[in-house]
């Protein structure tokens, strides 16, 4: 896949793919907390320190869900980059800094070097 989205010129789709992202992540935040939210009273009551690293470390499947797209569908190429934007985005950003936040958290305790 990134063989092939390397060829895209990612500068026309830019902005869309900053209000994606957005998107992504306030939904991500919004439906998180919110489910959470529904068990505060009950014995499913989920930490809030769990809450915050289900919510960043949601890493998203959409792009094979744009890659099933019919070739045809116009502006295909620009949703397929999109979408692999989100995904580098939360594999990237997302995925390198859930360490730091576990560590933030008080959830892992950080690796001395020797």
């Amino acid at each position: 896949m990134g063989m092939q989205e390397v060829h895209h010129d990612f500068m026309t789709v830019l902005v869309p793919i900053a209000i994606e992202i957005a998107f992504v992540t306030i939904g991500r935040a919004v439906s998180t907390y919110l489910c959470c939210a529904a068990f505060i009273g009950s014995s499913l009551k989920v930490e809030t320190n769990y809450q915050h690293v289900l919510f960043w470390g949601g890493l998203r499947g959409a792009l094979a869900l744009a890659l099933g797209l019919p070739l045809e569908l116009p502006h295909r190429n620009d949703i397929v980059a999109v979408s692999f934007a989100v995904v580098a985005f939360s594999i990237f950003v997302q995925g390198l800094t859930i360490t730091p936040l576990l560590q933030r958290l008080g959830e892992i305790t950080p690796i001395e070097h020797q």
